[in-house]
């Protein structure tokens, strides 16, 4: 079964916790977003614990292929970074900054 919150608990690094979460719309404004939903619609735009995201987070993946994306929009705090989920026509991945500023190269995500 598809897993979010193992795909988020392979991209942490060493000695990263998270510390809150916010899901937001499934795919393309909804678009197919199954019935019910993993993430009630109550539970989006709400800041949980990683307690509370954790059963939410399954069903679905961070890693989805071409065409509409089969996941939640969502924003990920951690001790050390920021988190989100991006798309580019429907293809996900996890991206991130430091919380802190540091001098390293930036990314251009995207394609």
């Amino acid at each position: 079964m598809e897993d979010a919150y193992k795909d988020l608990e392979e991209a942490l690094l060493q000695d990263e916790v998270v510390e809150a979460i916010v899901f937001g719309e499934f795919g393309w404004g909804g678009y197919h977003e199954p019935d019910p939903p993993f993430v009630p619609k109550d539970k989006q735009g709400v800041l949980l614990t990683i307690e509370e995201a954790k059963p939410l987070m399954r069903g679905w993946t961070l890693y989805c292929g071409f065409g509409a994306p089969l996941a939640y929009a969502m924003n990920v705090w951690t001790n050390k970074r920021v988190l989100w989920l991006t798309q580019y026509d429907g293809s996900t991945s996890l991206d991130s900054v430091s919380r802190i500023p540091v001098a390293e190269m930036p990314q251009m995500p995207g394609g």
